[in-house]
């Protein structure tokens, strides 16, 4: 059983610039508050000591449920436990890191913890995270509008390479071969770029945070929408629910999305369909991405996550597969103890589905 030393905790608590609390669940009052918890939540020094729910109203109404989950899951639980969640105040926010565990002290259950004011660190990686998600989408963006007209060049010059090789001269023959060398060579860079960037950014290892899962998608495909590819298709997001938070690790799942958007594109035909569309369901999240594009043959059904060489298919306007797209998916869903699966017919389009756990 854990033994609290008030005296050694309170005096630890009066020299930190972190918020230090004893809330006694049995009685619901606090028994220790420091002052840089009050000021973390902007009351007065005794406010808080003489209203504890005054701390409860200054929750986000959108993190109200969640904290009272995580008050019922540290009561019941002795072990130290960590959440984080927003407080509003007028025309702002603040976020906040809170680890607590509850221990037993005669007759009374205490609930003790710590508190940090963690909304700087959490703007600074929410910006660092959407400028990562919009580099690789932009990538891709530039790898399809780059290839395009590079593509276009090799086959003009390999057209006049074969008109001049009748003239039989080699200046300009040789000149055409240059051109041709450097438009496949610029190929292969770009679409190693975007590769690389995906590896890069889908290492295995994932840190997950409690996270608006329609936000992020929503600034998905508006970025899209805005290029010139969301002009040639298409794309719409829907959503049942005007928030659904859950436990992500954004930049990794939202790579997930964009690469399968990317696909889905390759496939399509100009100005065919892409939806994405996310769903709260009772103990999961789905989110399915589909499209009415050319659909995966049946053969390839199986082999399609499994880096199989034989599933690998230039898009309509040749763009080239990277061959290991479909695996990443499939272990960063893994990794967010997820399922993801398909629906695809020859001709009609294909549907991706992913379940996340709330």
């Amino acid at each position: 059983m854990v033994e609290l030393n008030k005296e050694l905790f309170c005096n630890l608590g009066d020299r930190s610039v972190d918020g230090y609390f004893i809330f006694n669940y049995t009685a619901q009052n606090f028994l220790y508050l420091n002052k840089p918890l009050t000021n973390i939540w902007e009351l007065e020094s005794d406010e808080g000591v003489k209203d504890p729910k005054l701390f409860l109203e200054r929750v986000h109404p959108e993190d109200l449920a969640h904290v009272m989950a995580c008050y019922t899951e540290c009561v019941n639980e002795e072990m130290e436990n960590k959440y984080e969640f927003r407080l509003q105040f007028p025309g702002r926010e603040k976020y906040v890191r809170v680890s607590v565990f509850s221990i037993t002290d005669g007759t009374n259950k205490l609930l003790v913890g710590t508190v940090e004011d963690t909304t700087a660190i959490r703007h600074n990686k929410i910006h660092i995270e959407q400028i990562n998600a919009r580099k690789n989408i932009t990538l891709e963006v530039l790898a399809h509008d780059l290839k395009e007209p590079l593509g276009m060049m090799k086959l003009i010059a390999s057209s006049m390479k074969e008109g001049v090789a009748q003239t039989g001269d080699e200046r300009m023959i040789n000149s055409l071969a240059f051109i041709q060398d450097m438009c496949e060579r610029n190929l292969l860079l770009v679409r190693s770029m975007v590769n690389k960037e995906f590896l890069k950014s889908s290492v295995v290892e994932i840190r997950k945070e409690r996270a608006d899962l329609v936000w992020e998608l929503r600034d998905v495909v508006r970025f899209y929408k805005r290029s010139k590819l969301g002009k040639m298709k298409h794309i719409k997001f829907t959503s049942a629910a005007e928030q659904i938070y859950l436990r992500l690790d954004s930049m990794k799942f939202i790579q997930v999305i964009n690469n399968l958007i990317s696909n889905s594109i390759k496939f399509t035909a100009d100005y065919g369909h892409i939806n994405i569309h996310a769903e709260e369901q009772e103990n999961t999240v789905l989110i399915t991405v589909s499209d009415d594009g050319i659909g995966i043959p049946e053969e390839l059904h199986a082999g399609l996550f499994n880096h199989l060489p034989e599933t690998l298919r230039p898009g309509l306007k040749g763009e080239e597969s990277g061959g290991f797209g479909m695996g990443i998916i499939k272990a960063i869903v893994d990794l967010h103890q997820g399922k993801i699966w398909f629906e695809s017919k020859t001709g009609v389009g294909t549907t991706f589905y992913i379940e996340l756990p709330k």
